[in-house]
């Protein structure tokens, strides 16, 4: 009978998307086995949209904590636990490593869990197969894969593959769009509004049309933000919607976007892309796409002018 898997990824959307290929390793050798994907509820389409896991298990994190919403997060952690209990798993892997994330994977009863041990007492007691793999030297995506592989006796990958997501476009040729995504997980990561208008105004003079993408901590300058855009006749992407924001992904020529999640779902999809970092390790978490640039100063973000992001934008439009 082929096993039945668990893995648990909940936070970070490009973490999520970087864990895709450790899916697929499993997948490939073991075939005919059944896949279930425990993730924050955003980023269930994106699991979804994979193709490679059997079931999604969406967790309503946030509603915990945000008023009007608790209910909705104590059903979703009610429903999480009843369908891992369903999966029956051979082997639980949780490439989270929080403590909630390893009760989750003591409650799925799979006899075989996978985990970072680190100092935890709880995650001791409950891993019975610790994480070796190295989190800070290996790219995060080759990291998830190795923990994989290492744990269940496969040959060990050397290098990471690229998370694949399906694509309307599998030739980008014949596309104008090119995508600014603004959003940042801390101010210190987050590139310029002033430095994004530039360079949209350098590439709309060459032609290309521009798309704004905005998250939910750009609240503070997203008055500003669509105030430019309706000025300038650019599109304006908010991101509620997880499909919404894919689909909008797809349709560009090329992606410039803060070191955050929107950049690993357009290399996901084929999308070329130019990250700018601060604090992040290009080696660690850079998106794989098929042509990418990144720019990085761990000091002060602003300092990267916008020039060479532009020269860089139109060699990966070719």
């Amino acid at each position: 009978m082929a096993p039945s898997f668990v893995i648990i990824r909940w936070s970070g959307m490009g973490d999520v998307v970087m864990a895709l290929p450790a899916v697929r390793l499993l997948k490939e050798n073991f075939p005919g086995c059944r896949t279930t994907f425990l993730t924050d509820l955003p980023f269930a389409p994106l699991v979804e949209l994979s193709g490679l896991v059997d079931r999604v298990i969406p967790l309503d994190r946030r509603g915990f904590e945000t008023p009007g919403r608790r209910l909705s997060g104590v059903r979703s952690l009610f429903a999480a636990l009843a369908a891992l209990s369903a999966a029956k798993p051979d082997v639980a892997f949780d490439l989270q490593g929080f403590g909630e994330t390893a009760v989750l994977a003591r409650v799925s009863g799979a006899p075989v869990r996978v985990g970072r041990i680190k100092n935890s007492g709880l995650r001791k007691r409950i891993y019975n197969r610790a994480i070796t793999a190295d989190w800070e030297q290996d790219h995060r995506a080759l990291y998830f894969s190795r923990v994989i592989a290492k744990s269940l006796g496969l040959a060990e990958p050397v290098a990471p593959e690229p998370p694949v997501l399906p694509s309307r476009f599998p030739d980008r040729s014949g596309l104008s769009v090119a995508g600014l995504n603004l959003g940042a997980s801390t101010e210190n990561r987050r590139w310029s509004l002033a430095h994004f208008l530039d360079l949209g105004k350098k590439l709309e003079k060459e032609g290309l049309s521009v798309r704004v993408f905005c998250g939910p901590q750009e609240a503070h300058i997203l008055p500003e933000v669509q105030a430019f855009c309706k000025d300038r006749g650019w599109d304006l992407v908010l991101s509620p919607s997880t499909v919404r924001m894919v689909r909008g992904i797809d349709e560009c020529r090329v992606l410039v976007s803060n070191d955050t999640g929107p950049g690993h779902v357009a290399a996901a999809l084929g999308v070329p892309v130019a990250t700018i970092f601060s604090t992040g390790d290009p080696d660690n978490v850079r998106p794989l796409a098929p042509a990418t640039a990144w720019f990085r100063d761990k000091e002060d973000i602003n300092r990267i002018r916008v020039e060479p992001v532009f020269e860089a934008c139109m060699r990966l439009v070719g």
